[in-house]
């Protein structure tokens, strides 16, 4: 083969092979989004019952929520867990997502519970949280320590046998990488410690990506009216429903709710809240308010930029392969590029030695030369 031939096929395969060696560490430890499901039948009663919801042992916790249709479901805890429903704080790692429903209803009721989970990823789920810095603050929020990415938050309340529990209307994110509560409680609850939010922090290669929130108004139908001695007492129904997505390129990750005008809600208020479908995070609200006012309320996703989609494959090489793959290709066509770069200069060296120029053939001369001296008095030769 030609010289000229094989530099054509050689060039060829180190451009590849120095594409895959750049591309590669790019793609090489991406994650998958991966929705963990499953549904819990809630029977009468008067406590709180528990659903949990684990990811994989492999798989790094991101968010969690819950979908249902039912208003006697009253839920007074939405959060990540050990694996085994209690609740974990300070940096510790989740493995679940759990839910906590108390039925005020007479049948049996079902409820979907969703655990959002990360596989294939370099990074690492802790969990801090935060309480009320006063006795009658109306909000609690925890942060994530600097140098994390908040991927979702919940809570829990306490519940109390006769008094019952304060009354979350919002759960969603604050600030860069916070994650806050609005709530309202009884009176004749304890001061202190009735709710507690809790915020799921990753570290490592993730990066937040910033979405659009969405907005929507809540339905009113005719006022329910209670006569009264004095006066009548009326609370107006209300429902509502929206979903927020990420940007293109991004996956969702978690999200949240709050009302921006009008409300709160009484009596129960959200029926979903979690990822109800693929992509999409889903709020739907149903409740009263004491006065005929619009009640509008936004659906704040969370997203990030640095984790595959479900949907795509993780290797562009070869589709359902995982970062191990990807390793393999970076270091054979690191191999394959040192192999054809030395193929190159041999071939070159060897070009050069083929159009050396031949030597002449001739016949050497050797000139001897002597020196002569002349006196007046005398020939002399000297050699």
């Amino acid at each position: 083969m030609r010289t000229s031939a094989l530099l054509r096929v050689a060039l060829p395969l180190l451009v590849a092979a120095a594409s895959v060696v750049v591309a590669s560490p790019a793609r090489a430890e991406v994650g998958r989004i991966s929705v963990r499901a499953g549904t819990a039948e809630f029977g009468p009663g008067a406590a709180p019952q528990q659903y949990t919801v684990p990811c994989a042992p492999e798989e790094q916790l991101l968010s969690g929520g819950y979908a249902g249709s039912d208003p006697q479901l009253r839920i007074v805890s939405s959060h990540p867990s050990d694996g085994q429903g209690t609740p974990v704080t300070d940096g510790a790692a989740p493995r679940a997502w759990t839910i906590g429903v108390v039925n005020t209803g007479q049948a049996v009721r079902t409820l979907r519970v969703f655990a959002t989970c990360l596989t294939g990823g370099d990074s690492t789920a802790g969990v801090y949280a935060g309480t009320q810095s006063t006795p009658f603050d109306p909000s609690v929020e925890a942060v994530c320590p600097q140098g994390t990415v908040r991927t979702g938050g919940g809570y829990w309340a306490v519940w109390y046998a006769r008094l019952g529990a304060a009354r979350v209307s919002g759960s969603h994110p604050a600030g860069a990488r916070g994650w806050a509560l609005d709530f309202t409680a009884p009176a004749n609850l304890p001061a202190r410690s009735a709710v507690t939010a809790l915020v799921v922090c990753h570290s490592g290669p993730v990066v937040a990506v910033a979405a659009e929130p969405t907005e929507f108004d809540l339905r009113s139908a005719s006022p329910l009216c209670v006569v009264g001695s004095a006066a009548n007492l009326c609370v107006v129904p209300r429902s509502g429903s929206g979903a927020a997505r990420c940007p293109g390129g991004a996956v969702l990750t978690g999200g949240g709710y709050r009302a921006v005008t009008g409300g709160p809600l009484i009596g129960p208020a959200a029926l979903v809240d979690g990822p109800a479908s693929a992509g999409v995070w889903t709020v739907s609200l149903s409740g009263t308010t004491a006065q005929d006012t619009p009640v509008r309320v936004r659906v704040e996703p969370l997203c990030l930029g640095a984790v595959a989609a479900p949907s795509e494959p993780p290797s562009d090489l070869l589709p359902d392969s995982g970062a191990r793959v990807n390793k393999a290709l970076a270091l054979g066509g690191g191999l394959l590029g040192s192999l054809l770069l030395i193929l190159l200069v041999v071939l070159a060296l060897r070009r050069a030695r083929r159009h050396r120029p031949p030597p002449v053939p001739g016949i050497e001369v050797v000139v001897r030369t002597v020196r002569f001296r002349y006196r007046d008095d005398a020939y002399r030769e000297d050699v």
